[in-house]
């Protein structure tokens, strides 16, 4: 199960970076888009690295270059993520110069690591180990609070949406960041004692994985609601396409003139979020077209009918004549919403489609 796992996270790191590389492609002048696109490579160069060469921990123990192979990139990552928060949040000048620093930090950092596999006495010492992971978990505390306060200042300037995600992805970096200082602390007490608490271990960890996961579902949240937003439209237009049939097919009988001219369409184009928008709205407004063009023809029926007759039944009856009656009258208004709201305008010309496909099977019927 775990290779599953772990194929699953690297093929979403692969994607995501593909994603997002394509993007920075087209505008490489963007900072904050640099930060993820590092973000992405860096993870999935260390994730490739841990399959590759093995895991290893002071728990299990390991080859200390599988130590350094994981945490480099990692460390690496985390310095890029950090990145991107101030390269969104402060001046373009700052956020270089800060990362410029940052860098320096990391560099001093992956120097400790290589250095302590290095001159490690064997290939599984796990004294040296320690000192690997001293470094990589110091390093991580310090980029992850610094992504809590950074989280923290992008809240403050991003609509309500936004900063919700992004406070609770400063829950996450701050929680993290003191589970990394907590795990450089084990690995200090590990170089003097040799010895590990494992119980301290065991809750650190569980803390240390539900703070990932605040900063996942932080990041993620904004983008998620976004989606949920956009099926939720693409779902009320796509049934609102649907119910408007039956009126824009008999209006679309009687005036064929007035269709717009259609793009070149494939059995996808009903499924595509742009596609539905884009015929809902051509549909709403051909039917809006039909209704002005008939809306002669449904003046002078009103004269001869009752006043609480359906429009629907107006209608049916309107385009039973010629399609040249009332063609010079002047048009009065039909199916009008007492809101100025286009929402409403199509809730209105549903209802109408509605009732007039009740009328034409009720008329149906009886002549049957």
């Amino acid at each position: 199960m775990s290779w599953l796992i772990s194929a699953a996270l690297i093929c979403c790191l692969l994607g995501g970076l593909i994603w997002k590389g394509y993007q920075l492609s087209r505008q490489p002048w963007n900072l904050p888009l640099q930060g993820i696109v590092g973000f992405l490579a860096f993870a999935l160069i260390g994730r490739i690295l841990r399959d590759v060469v093995g895991d290893a921990s002071l728990v299990r123990g390991g080859p200390v270059w599988s130590a350094v192979a994981w945490h480099a990139p990692t460390s690496a990552a985390v310095l890029s993520l950090l990145f991107f928060f101030d390269a969104a949040t402060l001046p373009r000048q700052v956020a270089k110069r800060r990362t410029r620093r940052n860098v320096l930090v990391l560099l001093a950092a992956e120097v400790v690591m290589i250095g302590a596999a290095i001159l490690a006495p064997a290939p599984m010492s796990i004294p040296y180990m320690s000192v690997i992971y001293f470094a990589a978990n110091a390093f991580m505390g310090c980029a992850l609070a610094a992504c809590a306060i950074s989280a923290l200042r992008y809240a403050r300037q991003a609509e309500r949406r936004l900063a919700l995600g992004l406070r609770v992805a400063a829950v996450g970096f701050a929680l993290t960041a003191v589970t990394s200082g907590i795990f450089a602390a084990i690995d200090v007490e590990y170089w003097f004692t040799g010895t590990l608490f494992m119980n301290i271990i065991g809750v650190n960890g569980t803390l240390s994985f539900t703070g990932i996961v605040a900063i996942v579902v932080g990041l993620l949240y904004p983008a998620a609601r976004m989606r949920l937003t956009a099926i939720r439209i693409w779902w009320r237009q796509r049934q609102a396409y649907q119910a408007l049939g039956p009126l824009w097919t008999a209006l679309h009988h009687a005036f064929p003139e007035d269709e717009f001219l259609r793009a070149s369409t494939t059995p996808w184009d009903s499924l595509r979020v742009w596609d539905v928008h884009r015929r809902y709205y051509r549909r709403m407004i051909e039917c809006r077209d039909g209704l002005v063009r008939i809306s002669p023809r449904v003046a002078k029926l009103r004269e001869d009918h009752p006043a609480n007759t359906p429009l629907s039944d107006l209608i049916a009856e309107a385009l039973q004549g010629s399609p040249v009656d009332g063609e010079h009258q002047r048009a009065v208004p039909l199916a009008i919403p007492e809101t100025n709201s286009a929402h409403d305008e199509v809730d209105e010309l549903v209802a109408l489609s509605r009732a007039f496909a009740a009328t034409r099977s009720a008329t149906s019927g009886r002549a049957a």
